[in-house]
């Protein structure tokens, strides 16, 4: 259960790096925090090196932005997940060692001697830029996810309350609300072990979150909306069921703006479900 909470959450998207702002921000920020490191710490004895602090940053800026820029457009690299992040920046650190050793690396005698110059150098490349790295990356995606949640906020703000228009909202440990949902944007939820992933429309476009909360928890937030509960580990909004088919325990149904995904509606909620839609549906 623990290894499929974080395959959920490697295969999230993860937009913080698709827009060209973000992309020059990172970049940028790298360059001004690596320059101004290097020059007040001086780490690693670099005095004796022998290269350019300049040198070095004008390389990893460099790196950066063929790789955020014209590498993602030629392989086609637009949206990533968080395992997609993750290899990028791995690569990132790759190439920008390789080159830094390319200038200012000794030239070894034996190829056992340049393995182990490089790989001393990766560490020293990783060293100063993987936790700034990170750390920016992580300030996009709160900012991302901060900006979700006041769209959704103001959306839900225009909107009459009623008995199918109930707000789900998130709160986090330290008391303050992560996610906010109206039911009728709702299309289903699925339990991951402590985490559920919510499943919702932003606009026109299906959108996922993660989020630690108990399918427990959510029924009760949405109890007397059109959110309804169908099995263990799912919740679905009867609003937005698109087909239904039935099986021998129960129904397999697909929702709308979703329509890859099968939902499965257990035997013990079966009667519930058929209760549920036979007050929508005139006999």
């Amino acid at each position: 259960m623990f290894m499929k909470a974080v395959i959920d959450i490697l295969q999230r998207e993860a937009p913080y790096l698709n827009s060209s702002r973000n992309k020059a921000m990172l970049v940028a920020f790298l360059a001004v925090f690596t320059l101004i490191f290097l020059v007040v710490y001086n780490p690693f004895n670099m005095i004796e090196w022998g290269g350019s602090i300049l040198g070095y940053v004008g390389i990893g800026t460099v790196v950066m932005l063929v790789s955020q820029f014209p590498l993602r457009n030629i392989l086609g690299v637009r949206k990533f997940r968080l395992y997609h992040l993750f290899i990028w920046i791995i690569g990132e650190l790759f190439v920008i060692t390789f080159f830094v050793y390319l200038v200012y690396g000794p030239l070894f005698p034996t190829f056992k001697e340049r393995v182990h110059e490089y790989l001393d150098t990766l560490k020293f490349v990783c060293l100063i830029i993987i936790g700034p790295y990170f750390l920016f990356v992580w300030f996009l995606a709160y900012r991302h996810k901060l900006s979700n949640y006041q769209d959704v906020a103001r959306y839900n703000a225009s909107i009459e309350p009623g008995i199918d228009n109930k707000l789900l909202t998130i709160i986090a440990e330290n008391n303050k609300a992560v996610l906010a949902i109206n039911s009728n944007h709702l299309l289903f939820v699925r339990s991951s072990g402590n985490y559920v992933d919510i499943y919702y429309l932003k606009g026109d476009i299906l959108s996922k979150e993660l989020v630690r909360m108990s399918l427990k928890g959510i029924e009760v937030k949405l109890k007397g909306s059109s959110v309804l509960r169908v099995h263990r580990s799912y919740m679905v909004n009867t609003n937005m069921i698109s087909s239904i088919k039935k099986t021998r325990k129960g129904y397999n149904i697909r929702v709308q703006h979703a329509p890859e995904e099968i939902i499965p509606v257990s035997l013990g909620y079966k009667d519930q479900f058929e209760e549920a839609l036979a007050l929508k549906v005139p006999h």
